[in-house]
This record gives structure tokens, C-alpha cells and sequence, in this order.
């Protein structure tokens, strides 16, 4: 889940220097149809994965980060 997670954040936060933009795009839409196929529970145990990540990391910007990306990318649950 953790390699999975931060592809993820590196695609949403990646600038044009580090990938080319619309590839970024195209693999963070890709990674977030197929996370938004996930059965309800696996949804909810990748969400929490991904709070306790954000907890535990000893930067806050990176931790805000993760928290935003998970957000964003189950935010149709709410």
C-alpha cells in the first residue's frame, strides 16, 4: 500500500521538471479509476492506511500532502 501511496502523491504533486506533465495526469487518472474500483471495505482500509501515513510522517507538508491526495481521490465516497 505505502509504494502505491506515494506513486500516487509523486504524480499529484510532480512538477514538469521531475515528468512530463500530461503523462502525470494520465497515470494519476488511471491510479484513481482503479483505486475507485475497490470494494467499499478495501476503500476504507487504504483510506485509513493512508491517515496513519500521514500521521506518522515527520514532514507536515508531506503529511498534508497525503491527506489532501486522499481526498481527492475518494472524495466521491462522501
Amino acid at each position: 500500500m505505502r509504494a502505491l501511496l506515494y506513486a500516487g502523491l509523486f504524480f499529484a504533486t510532480c512538477t514538469e521538471e521531475q515528468c512530463e506533465l500530461d503523462t502525470a495526469v494520465k497515470q494519476l487518472e488511471g491510479l484513481t479509476a482503479d483505486l475507485n474500483k475497490l470494494s467499499a471495505a478495501d476503500k476504507a482500509e487504504f483510506r485509513a492506511f493512508m491517515a496513519r501515513e500521514a500521521a506518522a510522517h515527520p514532514v507536515a507538508a508531506v503529511a498534508t500532502e497525503i491527506l489532501q491526495f486522499a481526498e481527492a481521490t475518494f472524495s466521491d465516497e462522501d
